[in-house]
């Protein structure tokens, strides 16, 4: 005999609620760790868009190695990429698979430039 177990959740959190808490407690760890961590990672953020209009988190991930200090959680940089997209700063183009072998080819999205907002609020 085979039983389901029903994972429950509480009614008024959506999904987009609960991926903000994890954005908002990943994000908080990180500027524990390092002081301004979010805002550093931010500021790479919009100067590496301007030579790289299209990329996926992990290649921010990879050039900021040794510039942004390492996050205690790799997923604090979803944060900072969200922010940047609500600011309309970069846009979802799609999905691509990641190149991380440890992750087995998740698709995961594929972010591009909004040119149209980068003269108002890279510079």
């Amino acid at each position: 005999m085979s039983h389901q177990f029903a994972i429950e959740f509480p009614p008024d959190q959506s999904g987009e609620d609960l991926r903000d808490e994890g954005i908002e407690q990943a994000l908080t760890h990180a500027n524990e760790t390092a002081e301004r961590w979010s805002e550093i990672a931010y500021d790479f953020l919009k100067r590496y868009i301007l030579d790289n209009p299209v990329f996926m988190a992990e290649n921010v991930r990879e050039a900021a190695a040794n510039i942004v200090p390492e996050p205690p959680s790799k997923r604090a940089w979803g944060g900072v990429l969200v922010r940047a997209a609500k600011e309309g700063l970069i846009i979802r183009m799609g999905f691509r698979n990641v190149k991380n072998a440890r992750a087995h080819c998740t698709p995961a999205t594929l972010w591009a430039l909004n040119h149209s907002a980068i003269n108002e609020k890279v510079a």
